[in-house]
């Protein structure tokens, strides 16, 4: 991947360095924050070479590249020195959700950055499991017990870490926030409760205000919510302390006044919730057995795509803490990530075209081996659409066989091939066997499904501009390009001449793909301007790229985003290969229909081969009719 044009080109069609406010990456996507989403084109964007797909989420403009996201990333900032922080003012129009649905979004957004600290301890403590099972480790040892800690700290001091990110979330004091969890982890704390617990006491703040009993440790809801009070306890106590002793009284009455509310309701309602949640959602296991890990594998690529998938980390988090292992979610999301990757490569192996096979190829082997599936979701199976059956069918048998042979998780890293020893029970030798059977059974059916479903095979824009297909002028029979040549190039449709900057659309206006002019058409015909070959007809019929006998290569796009019409109201009359004659009619479109659907008319005529030539300039103005001069070369 040429990782500078793709810059230069992502960052011309989201509106140029004037329009980002800030940008920064996450494993496979750039997040833009932009100034005004409405300018961006985003079918130029997703058609730009190296994009896998776009989203627009939480008031960021995210374009998905996969795991080259770093190198692009690096190339954007040189070219526009960027802020590397997300602004902390949220956009002004917000959706309206329920309770529940904020909630829910809320716990995924704040998972999301803990995500690595999470797997990496998960990942010790799976090895805790697999090294004494051959032999290679002592349980009653020294080096088992201090590998032990550092498995389970991250997990005991959770709150701790998401007091940190749920401070930048919601835009209070980080420190605050952390001290805040700490004392809800703090062990004298623990043991009073537990002690009074134990003897059936309550404890009671000032003498009457009870305390109610709750474990925090492992948690995540409690010190969300927690968090999330204290940005209005902190503007409280802002308002009333004097200037004077902000420095000193501030933070002691924050923590005064905050603390006890964490610990004497939020912290209790939130540890509720959470049990409530995880009872409802493992009560659907209780109730369909292992039927039930079947459809969440299947179903579990939409919960990815509304962003969710994350909400369920503190419901895995607080099984393991109980059980030691989780026996439904885990299982799903394995299934699910192999079948993405599955259905990847088999895009892979029957993709024609030769970028995108690269792509698919590239996407399988994350999904596979990293558990990352963005890249195969995103831009695969979701963009090709009957992938993604495939990949529901294989991802569902996989789950119903993972459960009916009750296959367990032991740990919550990124589920992928790589990290099959998690699956691992101690004293249960056969686990593994079972783990790698739904492995290969969910690769396999996947695999198969989506050979048979098939796909419509897809074309970049860019690719089509630029080299859809290796002919030459040579192979057409046609003259090599001479530079100082003088080549005039005729209208292919009547209506009004404009110049190519006055377009609505940087990717035509700022000459991206090449010079050229535009038109406003009055009918809804077009003809071919010259003699030569049609390079490639769009399959939705919007735009058309020619070549002449002269090495002309010539697009002709019909309007702004009409590609969203999906062929609708677009007639072509000639094909992808075809030979055609100066004034043959190659294409008709229905110009009152576009327009009455919403879309800007204005057709670009562009010389996409610009760079062969010394020279393109306009040389018509106002009306023209088809045929009449508009451009010249040289």
């Amino acid at each position: 991947m040429d990782y500078e044009s793709v810059a230069k080109k992502i960052l011309q069609r989201v509106g140029g360095k004037e329009n980002v406010v800030s940008l920064v990456h996450c494993m496979t996507r750039l997040r833009f924050t932009l100034k005004d989403e409405s300018i961006v084109d985003d079918e130029a964007v997703k058609k730009t070479k190296g994009v896998m797909g776009i989203m627009k989420k939480a008031g960021q403009y995210q374009i998905i590249i996969g795991n080259d996201v770093g190198n692009v990333f690096a190339e954007l900032n040189k070219l526009g020195h960027f802020s590397n922080e997300v602004p902390k003012k949220a956009p002004e129009k917000k959706e309206k959700k329920n309770i529940l649905s904020a909630l829910m979004d809320t716990i995924s957004g704040v998972m999301a950055p803990v995500i690595p600290a999470i797997i990496g301890a998960a990942m010790i403590k799976v090895l805790l499991t697999l090294l004494p099972m051959i032999g290679v480790l002592d349980t009653e040892g020294y080096t088992y017990n201090l590998l032990s800690v550092m498995g389970d700290g991250a997990f005991f001091f959770m709150p701790v870490l998401i007091a940190i990110s749920a401070s930048k979330k919601f835009g209070t004091n980080m420190y605050y926030a952390a001290s805040i969890a700490l004392i809800m982890l703090h062990p004298n704390f623990i043991s009073m409760m537990d002690a009074a617990n134990e003897a059936g006491k309550v404890v009671k703040f000032l003498g009457f205000i009870p305390v109610t009993y709750a474990t925090y440790s492992y948690s995540v809801i409690p010190i969300i919510l927690a968090v999330w009070s204290l940005k209005y306890v902190e503007k409280l106590v802002d308002k009333i302390t004097p200037v004077v002793t902000k420095n000193f009284l501030k933070p002691m009455l924050v923590v005064l006044i905050e603390a006890p509310i964490a610990l004497i309701v939020l912290g209790p309602l939130g540890a509720i919730f959470g049990n409530v949640l995880s009872d409802i959602v493992y009560f659907v296991h209780d109730q369909l057995g292992f039927i039930a890990i079947g459809i969440v594998a299947g179903i579990y690529p939409f919960v990815v795509m509304a962003g969710m998938h994350h909400a369920f980390t503190p419901i895995k988090l607080g099984m393991i803490a109980t059980t030691g292992y989780e026996n439904f979610i885990c299982i799903g999301e394995l299934c699910s990530n192999m079948a993405q990757g599955a259905a990847s490569l088999a895009v892979s192996i029957k993709s024609k075209n030769k970028d995108f096979k690269q792509v698919a190829g590239s996407s399988a082997f994350s999904a596979l081996f990293a558990g990352i599936t963005e890249p195969a979701l995103y831009g695969v199976t979701l963009r090709l659409k009957r992938p993604m059956l495939g990949a529901c069918i294989g991802a569902a048998v996989g789950g119903l066989f993972g459960g009916f042979f009750q296959m367990k998780c032991f740990g919550i890293a990124t589920p992928a091939i790589v990290t099959i020893v998690q699956y691992v029970e101690e004293d249960r030798a056969v686990s593994l066997l079972i783990a790698a059977l739904t492995i290969l059974l969910t690769v396999v059916v996947t695999f198969i499904a989506t050979m048979i479903i098939g796909f419509k095979d897809i074309v970049d824009e860019d690719d089509e501009l630029e080299e859809t297909t290796e002919e030459t002028p040579e192979t057409l029979n046609v003259k090599p390009i001479l530079k100082g040549q003088e080549i005039h190039v005729l209208s292919p449709m009547q209506g009004k001449v404009i110049p190519l900057e006055k377009v609505k659309d940087a990717t035509f206006s700022q000459g991206i793909l090449g010079k050229g002019t535009a038109i406003v058409p009055e009918k809804g015909e077009v003809v071919a301007p010259f003699d030569g070959k049609i390079q490639v007809m769009f399959e939705t019929g919007h735009a058309a790229g020619l070549v002449s006998e002269d090495g002309v290569e010539l697009l002709i796009h019909i309007g702004m985003d009409t590609v969203e019409l999906e062929g609708n109201y677009f007639h072509p009359k000639k094909a992808s290969g075809d030979v055609v004659k100066k004034g043959e009619v190659i294409l008709e479109f229905d110009k009152d229909e576009i327009v009455k659907a919403g879309y800007d008319i204005t057709t670009p005529i562009i010389i996409s081969n610009t760079d062969k030539f010394a020279d393109v300039s306009a040389n018509a103005e106002g009306e023209v009719k088809e045929l009449e001069e508009i451009l010249i070369i040289k």
